[in-house]
């Protein structure tokens, strides 16, 4: 497996501490799974959400990002300045961080599908690009899934932004969110009220 998608399965598999309690959302009873195995229930669409902001560097003179987080997710930043936020189950990630490589959204979406060629079980299953004009943003989004090292199938959504609406832009930004198959509707839920609350200043 190529480092992309080790970066990924290591993001998944790490338990970090809780940086709160549970979600707002009271959780359905278990599921059982093969052999009677704890199954987490699927991801909610209707999370709660707060704005987190963090600095990307040691100081808040090297900029800042913010974006709407699930309420009770826990929190981690990165020494790269990556905000991490894992579910409580830590079946479910949603991440946000600059960029190290120039290139447009859609040049870096094509690298990545690149990149990941070769990856146990990888398909694409969506990419596209988008001039979001209410936003002032371009957006191109990738959805693709894989087979982890423990060959637990996941669905990975990556979103690179450009600021402004000219697609020859470079990218600024890259968001990620990703989990089970099980919790498809929940990752596009959370996906679709993240998406446009995402800030990058300084």
């Amino acid at each position: 497996m190529n480092r992309i998608a080790a970066v990924a399965v290591a993001t998944l598999a790490i338990s970090l501490a809780s940086a709160g309690v549970a979600h707002a959302d009271a959780d359905p009873p278990a599921a059982e799974g093969c052999g009677g195995g704890y199954v987490a229930p699927a991801l909610s669409t209707h999370l709660h959400y707060t704005t987190v902001k963090w600095n990307i560097g040691a100081d808040s003179d090297d900029g800042t990002l913010g974006i709407a987080a699930p309420r009770g997710w826990s929190f981690v930043r990165t020494p790269q300045g990556e905000g991490r936020f894992h579910s409580r189950s830590g079946s479910d990630l949603l991440s946000l961080r600059t960029l190290t490589r120039t290139g447009t959204p859609a040049q870096l979406m094509a690298e990545q599908i690149r990149d990941l060629a070769g990856t146990s079980g990888f398909k694409v299953v969506g990419q596209h690009t988008k001039v979001m004009r209410s936003f002032d943003q371009v957006w191109s989004t990738l959805s693709y899934r894989y087979l982890s090292s423990m060959s637990e199938l996941r669905t990975v959504t990556v979103r690179w932004i450009a600021f402004g609406t000219d697609p020859a832009g470079d990218a600024q930004l890259v968001l990620t969110i990703a989990g089970r198959p099980l919790d498809g509707s929940g990752l596009e839920a959370l996906l679709a009220h993240v998406g446009p609350t995402v800030r990058l200043a300084g």
